[in-house]
């Protein structure tokens, strides 16, 4: 093998392409800026889809009420008529007055223009998918540009996994380098505050849009001048309507556009005592969704005196509508052009901003929208109320009564208790006067670095003297946010600081302690506990005041008042590549996929995305609202008032005809437990479904669900946690105890001279996919053709024949792609494809269902939460020998999948000794199942714990006592070669001592930094084949490869075609994929445990050998044909060029797997111990991956599967209410996965060089799920920068222990 070893990133030439843009009236000067269109209600929300080379144009006349959403991009401007209409194409739409202003940009976009390159996925502005690109004129300066419409393509980059997220990525870095062109690195990251992907880890997202930078340092990315299409002569005033509606809902909502202050204060006094809602954004319904209901709407953007600015030597002034994003750029500008000592508290209030929501929040929520929240929500912790009230700014109220002839004025606690009915903030005054001792800092304090509301936010500001010990001259201003729904001044604390020098520690003592006096933090499930918050704003306080006085302090403790600032993202991906004759690089080379730029352009179709049908209906699940409960009724009288209502669905109607019952054929017959698709009587869990609503629009369909009513009378108390399960007993199941080595483990245990023990909660993980639960079922001459997202297409078969009652043969099964599967679209996606099935049967007619994310979290089986109770034991030597495993696994509301297979309990570590015993617990929730690395993910979080815990109990380096018992090379693996080589490659004996030279000159920010191992066993013995059906076109050679797995953004598709293009010895562009169909590829096997894309490249492999026989004798006599001329003789001679490749997998005689696929880690953490946040710094991996079939494909699975652990063990949490047993943690305003920001700063991936695994098909390893299982050192890393405070501070020696995920309330607490 030869070796080409690339160090550098993966960072090809980019190219933007053409996609489309929209074109509004807005309040941001005229340029463009992203929107997430897929929230419901009005407010901006811009964009529309793309094809290849096709410029969509679309004009808008925004008098409209409610507009479309958009993903890849459309030009849409505004035309002077009067009447709302849109062209699209060229071609006209008008609106109707009666259209719904309830609407979304997206709704619009899919499903009546049929422009799918934009996705849904959240609908709350939370996850970017929808994103899209908005220019806007300006209401007040008339300002427009507009500019062609590009779409970037990550394509080559490996930037696009299942590439669900694609698009949005795409249209948030076009959009925002529109607006900045001359962008730097650290601010191009930034473009993603608002995105998530849950596939690639981010890092080939960014590393691919940092080569639009200017700071890139080497030729990038380049624009296309694709002007046409855009409709730049529609581009007029934008009209308004005055005071009439311009607009009707189907329950009789009203839609206004006023064009002045007058008109809209005129509406407001008629609308005084009515349900109105201004809206400008509408940012607001994506977390408080129940506001966004109204009788009346009324637009404010367009209200020119809305937008002022204005600055004199006192105050600034800024008009209501300005927009987050306004703020933040004004106020930068204003701090670096006037160096006044009054006016440099903005630049902190802008730095603050930059943390408040993300890119298309804070370009389309205007501040007054913000503080009206706080108004109508006191416990809301807004950020602009905590630096405004701090700041001593005064709020401009306009009532209707007066017809704003006088405008009140108000401080900020006053603001709040003010009446608002026929009123309008119109600006705001910051004062500019302050002294040079004045001093402001703010604080956010929040689950992940950006895009998340507070833990708890704070905002300081005083006048000192520094010459006289900093003495507090003036009252200071001491807000906080978070902390209950009635206290936000800290007003004893600053009547105490006044006149006292912040150097006295015992004046700081007192103000902490009276500070703690005054607070009384509400207790709220979905926040942090009162004891944490409390302790945070204390240790705020006194990192204001190490900042404030900060010259007069010893270095090491003036550095505790710094925060975390960002840096560049750096990375390196090391491997070598197989040598190749032909150009499009066949086996072991880094070939991206062939999707991949169809998915970064909005051009891949998702099962969602197929246009519908004229007869269509779409499916929405009634889902009970608390468990455990008997079902007594439905109320449907509301429901049917929506427009486009059908029918509701229930078990009554199943009755006799299908079997209510989607247990997975996964589940042994002797096992299986009944798993209704609609509850009979008895509700299980909170989120069970209990109907079906059909409807003429997915829309109607979801809005129809939530106004069934349902009668449940609720049975019992639930148990909602594992710990809750084991106090309670709640045993369903106990398989006999596991030993290996001695069968006397506790002996062993007992007779070493170093013993440990202990306990680790690990909350549960949800898979939370970007493409939501989905199914498309269309009846037909030959049965149902179902659609659907699933992870084996076999088993949904079977599972359907038995439901249906009819014989496979009548349904077919087809996967086009999955956006994001991990485990979760197997079962879960059985409930929805037969849910459909039986209601697309029932109707006579095609049926769709895509869950909201809100059902989908409630109905979502996620991977187990878990209590383990472990021993362990080393001898004199340091040497393990001896543990026990007690693992108390939650499976739910029943078994089922946790008889399907046991919790691998793998070990990177040589243990002769070890007994592991599972005790499944039953709790009151969906049932558990698996998400990737199941068992193994936490196995390796407990062994390395286990580990940690020894080596603290021996007294040895916790590195050094871990490589001491790893498994030598010659039992198999590489452990000490990759060791020993990472121990090199990351440099960490010097980085070492580094981070202890830190620690010394610091007091309050500390660094940590683990190393550890980890082999995960990958199991072949499944007993279904795999298989591959390739077809040759005779006219040109071209090839189609149909294969029996699931693309799930793994690369198989990509690697099954590089097998066949090195088989056949073709170019790899003559290779088209087809998606998985259960009457190509029958009988096959489930996508999952790593290895089916191993598998699958055999089958193709073993396809193309069939077909390369055929030819043998033909190519003998024709030497010199090239492909398309062989293949055309082929034809001609009556040759089959078709063939099935078939793989069927076995362990080899082996009992826990075929091989194992190991890997080495390191991570660098460092912890601000007065704030509990956190940097992972650096990441350093090793794998050992055989013979990579793709270099580049498995880098990103190794970078996306650690990422998704740090995910798992430090901040992805679910909390259910403990009287209904609903989960409350159902939105991306509450469940938080990692996005840009939190990924590791420095991020290297080396790929073991010169190595095979002739155990598995094609030489390869398993890739996929094994990286997540070096995530917990982000784990031990923090955990080693909390033991060195604590040494530094004297406390006392002792083993910590933390349950997870591992959050700063945790690590964060006065005990450290």
């Amino acid at each position: 093998m030869s070796s080409s070893t690339l160090t550098a990133p993966l960072q090809p030439r980019l190219r933007l392409r053409l996609s489309h843009l929209v074109y509004f009236p807005c309040a941001y000067g005229g340029l463009p800026y992203p929107v997430g269109c897929g929230k419901s209600g009005l407010g901006p929300r811009v964009f529309v889809s793309r094809k290849r080379r096709q410029l969509v144009c679309v004009c808008l006349c925004p008098a409209s009420a409610a507009l479309p959403n958009c993903s890849v991009q459309q030009s849409m401007e505004i035309s002077t008529h009067q009447e709302p209409f849109i062209y699209v194409n060229d071609k006209r739409y008008e609106i109707t007055r009666d259209c719904d202003p309830e609407m979304s940009l997206n709704d619009f976009l899919r499903d009546t223009l049929n422009l799918k390159g934009t996705k849904v996925m959240c609908r709350e502005a939370g996850c970017g998918c929808c994103t899209v690109c908005a220019v806007y004129k300006h209401p007040a300066t008339g300002e427009i540009e507009s500019k062609p419409v590009n779409s970037a393509s990550l394509a080559d980059g490996f930037g696009s996994q299942c590439g669900y997220c694609s698009p949005g990525f795409v249209m948030s870095a076009y959009s925002q380098l529109r607006d900045n062109p001359k962008a730097t690195k650290l601010e191009v990251e930034h473009f993603f505050d608002g995105n998530i992907c849950r596939c690639t880890g981010y890092r080939p997202i960014l590393d691919s849009m940092k080569s639009f930078a200017c700071d890139a340092g080497k030729a990038g990315g380049c624009l296309e001048d694709l002007e046409r299409g855009c409709c730049r002569s529609q581009v007029g005033k934008v009209p308004t309507s005055g005071v009439a509606a311009i607009a009707r809902g189907w329950k009789g909502q009203k839609f206004y556009n006023p064009g002045t202050l007058k008109e809209l204060l005129t509406l407001l006094g008629r609308l005084r005592n009515d349900n109105y809602r201004l809206v400008f954004g509408n940012t607001s319904s994506g977390v408080f969704k129940e506001d966004a209901i109204a009788d009346h709407y009324v637009n404010i953007r367009n209200v020119p005196e809305l937008y002022k600015i204005e600055e004199t030597e006192a105050s600034l002034e800024i008009g209501s509508n300005l927009t987050l994003h306004d703020l933040l750029v004004l106020f930068a500008r204003v701090a670096n052009d006037n160096k006044q000592a009054g006016r440099a508290y903005l630049g902190q209030f802008s730095r603050h901003l930059q943390q408040v929501a993300n890119q298309a929040v804070r370009r389309n929520g205007c501040w007054a929208g913000n503080l009206m929240l706080k108004l109508a929500h006191p416990e809301f912790p807004s950020d602009l109320f905590v630096l405004m009230a701090a700041s001593g700014a005064i709020v401009k109220v306009a009532d209707s009564i007066d017809g704003g002839a006088a405008v009140q004025e108000y401080t900020m606690t006053d603001f709040l208790r003010q009446d608002m009915r026929g009123r309008v903030v119109t600006s705001a005054l910051l004062p500019l006067s302050g002294g040079v001792g004045q001093r402001f800092g703010s604080f956010k304090i929040t689950p992940r670095a950006l895009n998340a509301h507070a833990y708890l936010n704070a905002a300081f500001n005083v006048s000192v003297d520094s010459a006289n010990g900093y003495t507090v001259t003036d009252r200071p201003r001491i807000v906080y946010g978070g902390v209950c729904d009635k206290f936000n001044h800290a007003v004893k604390t600053e009547n105490y600081l006044q006149n006292k020098s912040l150097i006295d520690q015992e004046t700081v003592n007192g103000a902490i302690k009276v500070l703690e006096s005054e607070l009384n933090p509400a207790e709220e499930a979905t926040w942090s506990s009162p004891q944490h918050r409390r302790s945070l704003a204390s240790n705020l306080l006194y990192k204001f005041i190490l900042g404030v006085a900060s010259a007069a302090l010893p270095a090491a403790d003036s550095s505790g008042a710094q925060v975390f600032v960002r840096r560049v993202q750096s990375a390196e991906q090391d491997f070598e590549q197989e040598p190749s004759e032909l150009p499009s690089a066949p086996l072991g080379r880094a070939c991206p996929k062939p999707e991949a730029r169809g998915q970064t352009a909005g051009e891949a179709q998702y099962v969602n995305d197929a246009p519908s049908r004229s007869n269509e209906l779409f499916g929405a699940f009634v889902l009970a609202q608390e468990a455990p409960a008997k079902l007594k009724g439905f109320g449907t009288e509301e429901a049917e008032q929506v427009p486009g209502y059908d029918r509701l669905i229930t078990a009554k109607d199943l009755e006799g005809r299908y079997d209510n019952n989607y247990v997975s054929a996964l589940i042994p017959p002797q096992f299986a437990q009944t798993e209704e698709i609609l509850v009979t009587t008895e509700v299980r869990y909170a989120g069970q479904p209990l109907a079906i609503v059909l409807a003429k629009s997915q829309r109607a369909a979801d809005r129809a669900a939530a106004l069934v009513t349902v009668d449940l009378e609720q049975t019992g108390e639930p148990i909602t946690s594992v710990a809750e399960a084991v106090a309670k007993a709640s045993v369903v199941m106990e398989p006999p105890v596991e030993t290996v080595g001695s069968e006397d483990v506790a002996k062993e245990l007992d007779s070493q001279p170093c013993r440990i023990e202990g306990q680790i909660v690990v909350n549960e993980q949800a898979h939370f996919f970007m493409e939501s639960l989905t199914a498309s079922v269309t009846p037909c001459e030959e049965g149902l053709l179902i659609s659907v997202p699933h992870q084996w297409a076999d088993a949904l078969v079977m599972t359907l024949r038995r439901v249906l009652r009819r014989p496979a043969n009548e349904l077919r099964v087809v996967t086009p792609r999955i956006g994001g599967g991990f485990g979760g679209k197997l079962i879960m996606s059985d409930l929805i494809a037969c849910a459909t099935c039986v209601a697309a049967d029932i109707a006579q007619q095609p049926v769709r269902m895509y869950l909201t994310l809100a059902s989908n979290m409630q109905l979502a089986m996620k991977r187990p939460g878990m209590l383990l109770r472990y021993k362990g034991a080393v001898n004199a030597e340091g040497k393990l020998r001896a543990a026990d495993w007690e693992i108390n696994n939650e499976v739910g509301y029943t078994v089922n999948m946790q008889t399907s297979s046991s919790t691998p309990w793998t070990w990177g570590y040589r243990c002769p000794n070890y007994s592991f015993r599972i005790r499944h617990m039953r709790t009151d929730k969906p049932e558990s199942t698996f998400v990737r690395g199941p068992g193994p993910a936490v196995s390796s979080l407990a062994n390395l714990l286990l580990m940690d815990h020894l080596a603290f109990e021996a007294g040895m380096d916790p590195i050094e006592f871990k490589f001491n018992n790893l498994y030598k090379d010659g039992d198999g693996d590489n452990f000490q070669r990759m060791w020993s080589e990472l121990l090199q490659l990351a440099d960490i004996e010097a980085r070492r001592k580094e981070i202890e030279e830190f620690n010394k000159a610091n007091t309050f920010r500390k660094r940590g930094l683990d190393m550890t191992a980890v082999s995960y066993q990958i199991g072949y013995d499944r007993g279904r084949p795999s298989q591959v059906y390739l077809t040759v076109q005779g006219s040109d050679g071209s090839v189609t490869l149909t294969h029996s797995g699931a693309e799930m953004g793994q690369g198989l598709g990509v690697k099954c075609a590089q097998a066949v293009a090195a088989k056949l010895n073709i170019d790899l562009t003559l290779i088209k994929l087809k998606p998985t169909d259960s009457h190509v590829t029958p009988n096959n096997d489930v996508t999952g445990g790593s290895s089916t894309s191993e598998w699958n490249c055999q089958a193709a492999v073993n396809a193309a050998e069939q077909i390369n026989q055929r030819l043998e004798t033909l190519r003998a006599a024709n030497p010199q044909d090239s492909w398309p001329a062989l293949v055309g003789k082929a034809v001609s001679a009556g040759i089959c060029l078709a063939a099935m490749g078939v793989f069927t997998a076995d362990n080899a005689g082996r009992k826990a797997g075929r091989y194992c696929s190991t890997g080495v880690g390191a991570v660098e953490a460092e912890v601000d111990v007065l704030t509990g946040l956190y940097e992972i710094r650096r990441v350093d991996i090793t794998m050992d991956v055989g013979r990579s079939i793709n270099p580049g494909v498995d880098i990103g699975q190794i970078e996306g599967a650690f990422v998704m652990g740090m995910g798992y063990y430090l901040m992805e949490r679910t909390v259910y209410d403990a009287d209904s047993g609903r989960n409350l943690t159902d939105s991306t305003w509450e469940y938080k996965v990692p996005q840009a920001a939190d990924t590791p700063r420095d991020f290297r991936v080396h790929i073991l060089k010169s190595t095979s695994n002739p155990a598995a098909a094609m030489s390869t390893k398993a890739i996929g799920e094994p990286p997540i299982c070096l995530a917990p050192l982000c784990v031990t890393a923090i955990k080693r920068a909390v033991e060195a405070y604590r040494e530094a501070r004297g406390k006392p020696r002792r083993h910590l222990t933390f349950d997870m995920p591992l959050t700063p309330e945790r690590y964060c607490k006065p005990r450290i």
